[in-house]
């Protein structure tokens, strides 16, 4: 675990140690190509330079339709028992039954999200067929999936024990659940927070039947913006997601009759069973969030209100516990946050990107921001290594790049130090925060 340096680093350097920042804050990271999708040496060599990094956990996508069986038919295969691993094809599991075991020889843990994309045969059918495997998940069968993992990792018979878990990424962006929206009338409304919620439903029970109870369980990794149109494939804004998935308005009120209805919540909006029938989205252990900027500094706060980033996580934190309060949920303090999912596009990787030294500061920024904070309880870098070019719908958030280059980040993420002002009068101290 990265912790804040004790002692002076000069005569004019001090550590600024407010008494609200989080002392038990991990640092996570990801990159599913180099640690899951690679070769043996690949993951290793990967592991090791992230212990060296000073990581805790890793974040891994367990992909549904990577690991259950199927084509691209639309039907289910005959005798398929898909709460059963042991019904997954040879070796469906093995890629992450590898990374649980390497990783913790080398000190450290997963959490393991699972995620769409799915089979065919365990989603919807749309008339655009480049949406079939995000569309309409079946809850149930994602419950299926999700017991299936628990029996895997529950730590008998010789399997490894898996004790952190989230439930699907980006439910608010459709290249991982669709539709975000659906027609009624003449409008378009929100379709993703329905689905979502019953994919909670069922994930967050089938961890509990499986012992895995006390674990760590996240919802929402969400990402934190949308756009302003509407339609199948338009992301929803991180905040109006919540407040619908919480069958919600936009001023927080409790979604009544044909609203209610066309959200899959309660016409009557009783408070007190919503609760009940949604355990999960309440006994969580916290809300995962993506809290991107891209191109701003991470202080910047957002300029539509409805998104979520690194610059006004204060607003998520507020409205999630405004939620809870309006169900009558017992709630100590604000509701534990879990940055999932993070970093900076570096140009020229990525021509829209930040400069390089300053990918590397606002990194560190951003370490501090969430350091300052008491609910955050991990801050993830996304990736190692930039993705293949050209840039667009890869990332190019890397500490290396795709050549294997170290960028100015991959020091800065080593050893981070950020300077919160910059310039102080003559023999006064200058106070300057870091990580070793």
């Amino acid at each position: 675990m990265r912790r804040a340096i004790g002692a002076a680093l000069a005569a004019l350097l001090l550590l600024a140690a407010p008494a609200q920042a989080s002392p038990q804050q991990e640092a996570t990271f990801q990159d599913d190509d180099l640690l899951v999708y690679a070769d043996d040496a690949v993951v290793t060599q990967t592991l090791d330079e992230l212990r060296t990094l000073g990581v805790d956990r890793l974040r891994i996508s367990m992909v549904w339709r990577n690991i259950a069986p199927g084509n691209e038919e639309d039907k289910k295969p005959e005798g398929f028992d898909a709460t059963d691993p042991g019904d997954y094809p040879d070796g469906a599991w093995s890629r992450w039954d590898r990374v649980v075991t390497l990783a913790r020889e080398r000190g450290m843990d997963v959490n393991f999200n699972i995620t769409t994309p799915a089979r065919d045969w365990a989603t919807g059918s749309p008339a655009r067929t480049d949406i079939d495997e995000t569309y309409e998940p079946d809850a149930r069968e994602f419950g299926n999936f999700v017991r299936a993992a628990g029996r895997r990792y529950d730590g008998t018979g010789g399997r490894p024990l898996v004790t952190y878990w989230s439930l699907q990424n980006e439910p608010n962006q459709p290249g991982w659940l669709t539709p975000q929206y659906v027609p009624q009338g003449d409008q378009w409304i929100e379709a993703a927070p329905r689905i979502y919620r019953a994919m909670v439903d069922q994930g967050y029970a089938a961890l509990q039947a499986t012992g895995h109870g006390n674990d760590t369980i996240l919802i929402g990794e969400t990402a934190p913006k949308g756009v302003s149109a509407r339609g199948e494939t338009r992301a929803i804004d991180a905040l109006r997601f919540i407040r619908r998935v919480y069958c919600l308005d936009d001023n927080l009120q409790v979604l009544r009759g044909a609203a209610a209805e066309s959200q899959g919540c309660r016409a009557d909006g009783d408070l007190a069973s919503f609760g009940a029938d949604h355990p999960g989205l309440f006994k969580a252990s916290g809300w995962a969030h993506h809290p991107y900027e891209l191109t701003f500094a991470p202080n910047q706060a957002p300029r539509n209100p409805d998104w979520a980033t690194m610059g006004n996580l204060p607003a998520l934190q507020s409205m999630l516990r405004r939620i809870h309060l309006r169900y009558g949920q017992p709630l100590q303090g604000d509701v534990p946050l879990f940055l999932t999912e993070f970093g900076y596009q570096s140009k020229p990787d990525d021509p829209l990107g930040v400069t390089r030294g300053q990918q590397a500061a606002y990194l560190n920024h951003a370490e501090y921001i969430a350091w300052r904070n008491r609910d955050v309880r991990t801050l993830a870098q996304f990736l190692l290594r930039d993705d293949d070019p050209p840039a667009g719908r890869t990332f190019q958030s890397g500490l290396r790049t795709n050549a294997g280059a170290r960028k100015a980040a991959w020091s800065a993420y080593r050893f981070p130090i950020h300077v919160a002002r910059p310039t102080t009068r003559r023999g006064q101290l200058l106070r300057v925060w870091g990580l070793p």
